[in-house]
């Protein structure tokens, strides 16, 4: 299965929730090539009449990607990849870049001397090949305790693979999604079915044969990336979503799937709830999640950054 965060395709899924256009720059070199998608979007401040712009990673995790390249030659790489995406930004009018890289691919390594790195915390998988009994292994006392409650309280599960579209996904999706929240809009559903059918992995919690949780997956290069999760409130009592990811293990196994990956749509790793959530299932496998910043043009930073102390949101001295 095509890897999802190095498709432009998919980062153009979510366009609308992060407010700009994903864009793709493709470094090829002797030593190898780079590819990065990044979503472009316009800073609110004009100078001289010019909008600028800055970067941010499409989807929940991304960042420029190795690929061809021995392991002696990536410094290297990185380094003149670099020096090309720096002359790239300043022709594009591009100030500043925002990037979550991928854990699993572990790329922040590679780009450490391009980005200013920060370590934000630990993002939790679920090992599905390491160990022969991964419910055992990955799951906490607490939480096999909790799915053993469900299950002796007659929740099930069901997996639905390649569903034909989302459109009973995007219904519960619409009912139970909290207030105040980011929502994606039909549009987003509608386009995923067309074009990553056959990637999405749906999962269900059912009581008494109604649907109380929903999960939507992708599987990419034989990860399970767990995207978004709803919930019906009223069952919450029942631990639906323990029902899902206990579905999902056993599909995987099953499947000769690798791993599944927490990657839910705005991820937090220090939000509390949701992290002790996902760590229940993740008892041994953990990769560390780091982001990067970097200013491309330092020069029209400053200026930005004196107009927005200013209160303004345009100068039209360009000197």
């Amino acid at each position: 299965m095509k890897d999802l965060y190095v498709d432009q395709s998919f980062g153009r899924l979510h366009e609308a929730m992060e407010n700009g256009t994903c864009e793709v720059f493709d470094f090829l070199h002797a030593l190898g090539t780079v590819k990065h998608i990044f979503t472009k979007r316009e800073i609110p401040i004009k100078i001289g009449g010019k909008v600028f712009y800055e970067l941010v990673t499409s989807c929940a995790y991304g960042g420029p990607i190795i690929t061809g390249c021995e392991e002696a030659n990536k410094r290297k790489l990185a380094y003149e990849f670099d020096l090309a995406f720096e002359r790239y930004c300043k022709e594009h009018r591009i100030v500043w870049e925002y990037v979550r890289f991928h854990p699993v691919t572990g790329n922040a390594e590679d780009f450490a001397e391009c980005y200013d790195l920060h370590y934000i915390g630990q993002i939790f998988g679920t090992d599905l090949q390491t160990f022969a009994d991964p419910v055992q292994e990955e799951f906490s006392e607490t939480a096999k305790k909790t799915v053993w409650r469900a299950l002796e309280a007659c929740v099930e599960y069901r997996i639905i693979e390649k569903p034909k579209n989302l459109h009973q996904f995007y219904k519960f999706y619409s009912s139970f999604v909290g207030k105040g929240e980011k929502k994606f809009k039909a549009d987003f559903f509608g386009e995923c079915g067309k074009s990553f059918g056959k990637q999405i992995v749906l999962v269900e919690s059912l009581y008494k044969g109604q649907v109380i949780g929903m999960g939507l997956n992708f599987l990419s290069n034989n990860v399970l990336l767990t995207h978004l999760s709803v919930v019906n409130p009223s069952f919450c009592y029942l631990s639906p979503e323990h029902i899902m990811h206990f579905g999902l293990t056993l599909w995987g196994k099953e499947k000769g799937v690798d791993l599944i990956l927490d990657s839910s749509w705005l991820i937090d790793p220090v939000a509390s709830d949701r992290h002790l959530f996902k760590k229940q299932f993740s008892q041994n496998t953990r990769f560390d999640y780091y982001i990067g910043q970097r200013v491309w043009d330092r020069g029209i930073y400053r200026k930005l950054c004196d107009v927005a102390e200013n209160g303004e949101t345009e100068v039209y001295d360009f000197a």
